[in-house]
């Protein structure tokens, strides 16, 4: 990625699987550097006023503008991808005006999003944003339009460049995986909700969101560690593996994998989310990476019984990603 702003944002697969690392870009370390990551607005082609946040997200530099203390320490500080400021402008400009809803950037909604405008460097005009896909990423916006495919899933690293996603639906077990394979050493952990798959190079993208961890019905919000090697980075998808917990499982953790394509596809298509490609990207996309990389089923007893399914058969899978 050139440091001068280009409107056709692009990663060619050499970049994709090459991950971030901070010596490279600077000096400082990260946890350094996070206090110059905000500042006054110097967006170089319009003289804002609003303080800003930068985040990398998705290949991209996104430059998030706003007035609210709380808003700004939360994507600073709550958020995985905070980046210092390193250039005049970013890839995309994001602003959030008081009535914005912080906490609903990464969803969708059914119009548009009161309070969240975006422009591209060059253009003074400030535009509204369509809210049928997320603001963080803005996936409705000129250097992500069109070529994502979302997936409700964890995504783990355990080695660089190489990514396993697990799926799950609502409370299958999903940040459970993630935070038990970061404690346990095997793998950091990109995200636990939003996986991004590039249609045009088939690298994956966590969303960095804090992590939700549940406690009875009560949830708290973890803030993901910042790891330099893998947290900003892009990964090939190595292996799928699709939680399916069960009251009282026949055969508790049992794990099959998808025999074909298709079976594969039909495993994965209910934990597919709309990422703004077209529907002929997202089929391709998703066959792409049914037919590249094993896709398994592990079936999990309920609490404690999911952390040994997990250890059992997560953790031989981890390891072996890691050679």
């Amino acid at each position: 990625m050139e440091n001068t702003t280009s409107t056709a944002y692009q990663v060619s697969s050499a970049i994709g699987t090459r991950l971030w690392r901070e010596d490279v870009l600077w000096p400082l370390p990260l946890h350094k550097a996070l206090d110059r990551v905000s500042g006054p607005a110097q967006s170089g082609d319009q003289d804002d006023a609003m303080p800003f946040v930068d985040l990398l997200l998705a290949g991209g530099t996104v430059r998030y503008h706003t007035v609210d203390p709380a808003v700004q320490r939360w994507l600073r500080t709550g958020l995985a991808a905070a980046v210092p400021v390193r250039r005049r402008t970013a890839d995309v400009l994001v602003r959030l005006d008081r009535d914005a809803q912080a906490d609903m950037l990464h969803r969708s909604c059914a119009d548009e999003r009161p309070g969240v405008r975006y422009r591209m460097p060059g253009d003074p005009q400030w535009h509204a944003l369509a809210g049928h896909l997320p603001a963080l990423p803005p996936l409705a916006t000129p250097p992500y339009r069109g070529r994502f495919v979302a997936l409700h899933a964890a995504l783990l690293v355990p080695a660089p460049g190489q990514a396993l996603l697990v799926c799950g639906n609502q409370k299958a077990g999903k940040t459970t995986a993630a935070l038990w394979a970061r404690n346990a050493g095997l793998a950091a952990v990109a995200t636990d909700e939003v996986v991004l798959l590039d249609s045009l190079t088939g690298v994956v993208f966590g969303v960095p969101l804090p992590a939700a961890v549940r406690s009875g019905e009560q949830r708290t919000s973890v803030p993901l560690p910042q790891e330099a090697g893998t947290y900003l980075g892009a990964a090939l998808p190595a292996a799928v593996v699709i939680l399916l917990p069960e009251q009282e499982p026949s055969s508790p953790g049992a794990i099959e994998t998808a025999g074909d394509e298709e079976e594969a596809m039909s495993w994965l298509v209910e934990h597919l989310r709309d990422g703004g490609a077209s529907p002929t990207d997202l089929h391709r996309s998703s066959r792409e990476l049914a037919s590249r990389v094993p896709v398994h089923r592990l079936r999990v007893s309920p609490w404690p019984g999911l952390v040994a399914d997990l250890e059992a058969h997560l953790s031989p899978l981890l390891k072996t990603l890691e050679r």
